[in-house]
């Protein structure tokens, strides 16, 4: 078989992979994604992990899932920086640090993405987890607001 005819397959899986998962078929899309997921790709990698970290269409892995999260932001994946701020702030797959999960919405708020964005915000605006500070809840809501536009 040809390279091109590798890289098309590879990219009719993931293509296929990704519209199972976002139509839910979680079992077809574990069996299209986790042969990508081991070859690095990171598309892949974040959609394991969120099937891993949620028990979707599998037995819940948290850890995996947050292993299969930083794998993924390592090669750059915006929403996996998210969801590693998401693990670290909730202690799913990982022992709880907010200071982590502050660092890692930072990180995925550089991608441009609301998400971490507001996150940010209700963290400073709450007050439980973090000393409470206003001032740079309204700067990371406003953001989110703007990248929102």
């Amino acid at each position: 078989m040809s390279d091109s005819s590798n890289i098309d397959i590879y990219n009719a899986d993931l293509s296929s992979g990704v519209t199972a998962f976002d139509t839910k078929n979680f079992t077809m899309a574990y069996q299209l994604l986790a042969p990508l997921a081991t070859k690095g790709n990171a598309e892949a990698l974040w959609r394991v992990g969120m099937m891993q970290m949620n028990g979707l269409g599998m037995v819940e892995n948290q850890p995996l899932g947050f292993e299969n999260f930083l794998q993924a932001a390592g090669k750059g994946h915006a929403f996996a920086h998210h969801m590693l701020g998401v693990a670290y702030m909730t202690g799913e797959g990982v022992e709880k640090d907010i200071i982590q999960s502050i660092e890692w919405f930072k990180k995925g708020a550089k991608f441009g993405i609301s998400g971490p964005m507001y996150t940010l915000g209700m963290l400073f605006e709450d007050g439980k987890e973090v000393k409470q500070d206003l001032e740079k809840a309204q700067f990371w809501f406003d953001k989110a607001d703007r990248v929102s536009l």
